[in-house]
């Protein structure tokens, strides 16, 4: 069972190659293929591997390249190995668009 105090969140969320690494292995098993910017770690959690939050900004081809925000939890193995464990998509509006869908 997960438990906050478990989950580092580190005091400045960047962005490292690394994760962006993550995000292109964890997003390769999707049939989805919009682009997927990372742009905050907000935590970790380590486990037998790690789990990673980060949040990101993901291109939908319907809206005609505008642009939702996702936080993806990736797990990653002691062997390197890549999943994308959940993807939780925010709905909001802006001043370019009447809303954002959601999308996992």
């Amino acid at each position: 069972m997960m438990r906050m105090e478990d989950i580092a969140i580190p005091a400045v969320p960047t962005i490292t190659a690394e994760h962006k690494k993550l995000v292109e292995a964890a997003r390769a098993t999707l049939l989805d293929k919009s682009k997927a910017t990372p742009f905050a770690l907000l935590g970790t959690e380590e486990v037998v591997g790690t789990n990673y939050w980060i949040l990101c900004r993901v291109e939908v081809p319907e809206t005609k390249g505008e642009e939702m925000l996702t936080l993806y939890k990736i797990y990653q193995s002691p062997e390197g190995e890549v999943s994308l464990i959940e993807a939780s998509a925010f709905e909001f509006e802006t001043p370019h668009s009447e809303s954002f869908r959601f999308s996992a």
